[in-house]
């Protein structure tokens, strides 16, 4: 199975069962996630390992904002190790019921059928907004 047909695989079953768990079980022990946000937000920075990105989409991500797809995700592979994901998500913070919408892109690095880096390029100023002044 090529990482362009595990992607999607992967994603497939997220959507079918609501979780991201389907993804978090194809992540290295040595994964790294980081999504593109200014210091000063809970989800601000790299996150490395596969209990620490487990606690990140279980824990974390929900108390900061809600994300909502709004346009079906085009997946384009890039080399023999990355896959990009491109879509269009809204999302809802929690903090002060603010929602935002915006496209994004996920780029994600394999070595060996896992998946060893998550890369998320999004507009989160909003999340920004709200966090900063607090941390």
């Amino acid at each position: 199975m090529t990482n362009l047909e595990l992607t999607r695989k992967l994603w497939d079953a997220s959507e079918a069962t609501g979780s991201f768990q389907p993804i978090i079980d194809q992540f290295a022990e040595d994964v790294v996630f980081q999504a593109t946000i200014p210091p000063g937000t809970p989800i601000s920075g790299e996150f490395r390992g596969k209990a620490r990105l487990q606690e990140y989409f279980d824990t974390i991500l929900p108390q900061v904002a809600s994300f909502e797809q709004l346009e079906p995700l085009e997946f384009v592979p890039h080399g023999e190790d990355k896959v990009i994901i491109l879509g269009n998500d809204a999302f809802t913070l929690p903090v002060n019921g603010k929602k935002y919408s915006s496209p994004y892109a996920t780029v994600l690095t394999f070595r060996g059928g896992m998946i060893v880096k998550m890369l998320i390029i999004q507009d989160l100023s909003g999340i920004y907004e709200a966090y900063k002044g607090q941390a």
